[in-house]
C-alpha cells in the first residue's frame, strides 16, 4: 500500500473523528492511572530512578526527562525511537536498518547506542555482541504496554557498571491492572504497513497481577532512489521491492507477592534498500533478521529493622542473521555471504537499601553476570550457491560487581549523594566507577545539583574480533554537570543544566603502527533548557532547547553532531473535549557528514488526533508524521557509497483498538 490518497485520507479523519466524538457518551474510568496522570500529579509521586533508589524526581542528582503514556497517545508515538526524538538533547539517526540513538554531543552513525544504557523495568536490554539498543521495530515492546520512559542524563556507571557511559534510558511497563480486560488494535499506515495486537490484563482477587501481550506487523515498504548508484548498470540509482519488514513480539509479566515475573521476545526481519557497504551488489536483497528475548525474575521483601532486600535472575538472548550478495566476485569466486551470529547471557544481582541511620540511605550490593556465547559466524558461497569457507569466532566474559551508595540528607536544604562500583571482567582489567552529588534547596521550589561521575565501556565481542588483541581495552568518560530546577507553580516546572564530558582511550588509527590503539581523547560541552507547564482544563506543553558542541580525537568537530536542538509539544482537548490534539515540532541543526560536508538544519512537525474517551470499548488515534512533507537527510553510516540518506516525507498513521 502507497501513501494514502486524499479520498482515504479523508475516511481515516472521519473514522478518527467519530469514534472520538462518540466517546463523549461514555464517562472514564475514574480508575487513577499512573500512566495518565498530569506533570504536577507526576512529580508529586515517588518514581524509581536509574539509581535503583525509590524517591521524589527532584532528589536525583539528574536532570530527570520523563515521557508517560498519556503523552505517547496525544503525539503519536509508535516505536521507542519517536519518544527519544521527542527527549531533551536527544536524537536519532536512521539508516533503514536501525535507528541510533545520539545525544550530549555524541551520536557517529552506526554507533550501536552502546554508550547510552537501556533498561527495561531495571534490565539492561543491549545485546552481548555489539552492545545495540534496539529502539525501532526491532525493540522488544510495543508502546501501548509502557506506562513511562525516564531519561536519566550523566553516566550510570556507579549504578549499572558496563555501557552506562553517557546516560540511562529506563522503560517502565504496564501490569494487568492497568488495562482489566483484553483489548485488540489494528494500524495501519503509509508504505503497507499493517499491524495487529492482543493485550490482556488482569487483577486477581487474590492480588495476582496479570499482563500478556502479542502483536504482528507486516510493511510492503518502498522504492528508494540513490544518485551515487545512477547509471544503467545499477538500475539507474533506484532500489526496488527491497524494503519489506516483519515484525512479532510477545511479552509477559506476572506480580504476586513481591515476586515478578517478565519475558520478552521479539523477531525481526527486514530487507534493507541502503547497500550496507562497497562489496555489496546494489539493488539486490541484503536481509537481516534480529531475534531479541529476556527472561527477568525479580523479588522484592522488607526485612524489618530498616532493611530492605531486592533480588534479580535474568537471562538473555540475541540472534542475528543476514544474508547479502557481493559486487565483485572474480578474484575468490565468492558471491553470497551469510552472518550467523549468537549471544547467550544470564546473570545475578542482589541489592539491599538499609536505613539504618537517620537521613542516610545506603545502598549496596553484589551483580554477578555470564556471557557464556558470543558466537559469530560468517560463511560465504560461490555463485551456484556452493560452500567455499566459514570464519567463526567464539568468545566469553564474566563480570563480578560490587557496588555501594549513600544519599546523606544533612538538613532540610542540603543532601549529598556519593557512591561507587567496581567490576572485574574475566578478560579485562577491573574498573571503578565514582559518583559524587550535592543537592541545594534554597526554597520549596528550588533545586540545585552539582554532580561529578566516572564511568567505561568494555570493549564488545564484534570489537574484539576486530581489533588487535593489545588494543582491546576500555573507554572511560568524566562527567561534570550542574542542574537546576525551579517550580513557578505545582503546574509549571523550568529545568536546567551545564554539563562536560571527557571521554578518554578511545580506538583511533595510528598510521606509524598501522592500526587502531586505545589512545583517543575527546569532549562533549553543553548547555540544556527545558519548560513544561499544564492546565486544569487539559492543556499540556513542552519545549526544550540544547546547545552543544563535541569535538572528536583529532580535535576537529564531532560527525553527526547538531550543534542545537529544539523541541516543542503541545496537546489539548477539542470538540467539547472528545478528541484530543497533540502537535510535535523538532528542529535538528547542521552536521557534519562522515565525509565532513555539512547538512542542512531541519525542521519537522507531527500532528497527531485521539479520542479522549472510549465509546463501547473502542478509541482511535490518526497522526500525521512530517506534516509539511519536508525533504531532509541524515548522515550515512560508513561503507554506503553516498555520505547521506534521504528520509521518509509525509506519513501518516492510524490505530484503532477495542476493548472486549
Amino acid at each position: 500500500m502507497s501513501d494514502f490518497r486524499v479520498g482515504g485520507l479523508c475516511r481515516l479523519l472521519f473514522v478518527t473523528l467519530s469514534l472520538a466524538l462518540a466517546s463523549g457518551r461514555v464517562a472514564a474510568d475514574d480508575k487513577e492511572n499512573l500512566a495518565d496522570l498530569s506533570l504536577e500529579q507526576l512529580m508529586q509521586r515517588e518514581v524509581v530512578w536509574a539509581s535503583k533508589i525509590a524517591q521524589q524526581i527532584s532528589d536525583s542528582p539528574s536532570a530527570v526527562a520523563i515521557v508517560t503514556a498519556a503523552d505517547i497517545r496525544a503525539y503519536g508515538y509508535r516505536t521507542l525511537a519517536d519518544v527519544i526524538n521527542s527527549m531533551r538533547g536527544l536524537y536519532t539517526t536512521y539508516d533503514r536498518r536501525y535507528q541510533y540513538m545520539g545525544g550530549r554531543g555524541f551520536g557517529a552513525p552506526e554507533d550501536y547506542a552502546g554508550r547510552i544504557m537501556l533498561l527495561i523495568d531495571g534490565y539492561a536490554t543491549q545485546d552481548n555482541l555489539f552492545t545495540q539498543a534496539y529502539i525501532e521495530d526491532s525493540g522488544l515492546l510495543d508502546l501501548e504496554i509502557i506506562e513511562r520512559v525516564e531519561y536519566v542524563p550523566g553516566t550510570g556507571s556507579v549504578t549499572y557498571g558496563n555501557n552506562a557511559l553517557l546516560g540511562i534510558i529506563n522503560v517502565v511497563t504496564k501490569n494487568g491492572r492497568d488495562f482489566n480486560m483484553a483489548q485488540l488494535s489494528a494500524e495501519f499506515a503509509s508504505h503497507g504497513m499493517q499491524k495487529q495486537r492482543v493485550t490482556m490484563g488482569k487483577l486477581f482477587d487474590n492480588g495476582a497481577d496479570l499482563l500478556l501481550s502479542a502483536s504482528v506487523l507486516n510493511a510492503d515498504g518502498q522504492n528508494h532512489y540513490f544518485s551515487a548508484y545512477d547509471s544503467p548498470t545499477t538500475n539507474n540509482g533506484w532500489a526496488e521491492n527491497i524494503d519489506d519488514e516483519r515484525n512479532k513480539r510477545l511479552f509477559g509479566k506476572f506480580s504476586f507477592e513481591g515476586w515478578t515475573l517478565e519475558a520478552a521476545y521479539v523477531d525481526r526481519k527486514k530487507v534493507v534498500p541502503t547497500n550496507p557497504d562497497y562489496f555489496t551488489l546494489f539493488n539486490t536483497p541484503y536481509a537481516i533478521d534480529d531475534a531479541n528475548a529476556f527472561v527477568n525474575l525479580r523479588y522484592e521483601r522488607d526485612f524489618g529493622l530498616k532493611l530492605h532486600s531486592a533480588s534479580r535472575l535474568y537471562y538473555g538472548y540475541y540472534g542475528y542473521n543476514a544474508s547479502r550478495e557481493y559486487a565483485d566476485y572474480s578474484e575468490d569466486n565468492i558471491r553470497y555471504g551469510e552472518r550467523r551470529h549468537e549471544g547467550r547471557w544470564w546473570g545475578l544481582e542482589q541489592k539491599f537499601v538499609g536505613n539504618w541511620f537517620a537521613d542516610h540511605a545506603i545502598v549496596f550490593g553484589f551483580e554477578f553476570r555470564n556471557d557464556f556465547t558470543q558466537h559469530m559466524s560468517r560463511s560465504y558461497f560461490s555463485p551456484t550457491y556452493d560452500f567455499l569457507e566459514a570464519r567463526e569466532e567464539d568468545y566469553s566474559r564474566t563480570t563480578t560487581s560490587f557496588f555501594l551508595a549513600d544519599e546523606y540528607r544533612i538538613n532540610d536544604q542540603w543532601s549529598i549523594n556519593i557512591g561507587a562500583r567496581f567490576d572485574n571482567a574475566s578478560d579485562l582489567d577491573g574498573n571503578l566507577s565514582p559518583r559524587v552529588a550535592v543537592i541545594y534547596r534554597p526554597s520549596l521550589m528550588t533545586t540545585l545539583k552539582a554532580s561529578y561521575s566516572e564511568a567505561f565501556r568494555m570493549p564488545n565481542a564484534n570489537e574484539i574480533a576486530s581489533t588487535p588483541v593489545e588494543a582491546v581495552a576500555p573507554e572511560y568518560v568524566a562527567a561534570s554537570e550542574l542542574v537546576l530546577q525551579h517550580d513557578f507553580s505545582p503546574r509549571m516546572r523550568l529545568t536546567g543544566s551545564i554539563y562536560r564530558y571527557d571521554r578518554s582511550d578511545q580506538l583511533v588509527f595510528d598510521f606509524s603502527q598501522y592500526e587502531y590503539v586505545p589512545t583517543g581523547n575527546s569532549h562533549a560541552d553543553g548547555v540544556e533548557l527545558e519548560f513544561e507547564r499544564s492546565w486544569e482544563n487539559g492543556v499540556r506543553t513542552r519545549s526544550s532547547l540544547a546547545f552543544q558542541h563535541s569535538e572528536n580525537t583529532e580535535g576537529m568537530d564531532a560527525v553527526n553532531s547538531p550543534n542545537v536542538l529544539g523541541k516543542f509539544n503541545l496537546t489539548f482537548p477539542i470538540v467539547a473535549d472528545r478528541v484530543r490534539l497533540g502537535f510535535e515540532a523538532q528542529y535538528i541543526g547542521p552536521r557534519l557528514t562522515l565525509e565532513r560536508r555539512e547538512i542542512s538544519s531541519t525542521t519537522l512537525a507531527n500532528l497527531t488526533l485521539s479520542s479522549e474517551r472510549k465509546w463501547h470499548g473502542m478509541s482511535a488515534s490518526f497522526s500525521i508524521r512530517n506534516l509539511f512533507d519536508k525533504e531532509y537527510e541524515v548522515v550515512s553510516p560508513s561503507g554506503v557509497l553516498s555520505d547521506s540518506l534521504r528520509m521518509d516525507g509525509r506519513t501518516f498513521w492510524l490505530q484503532l483498538n477495542y476493548d472486549l
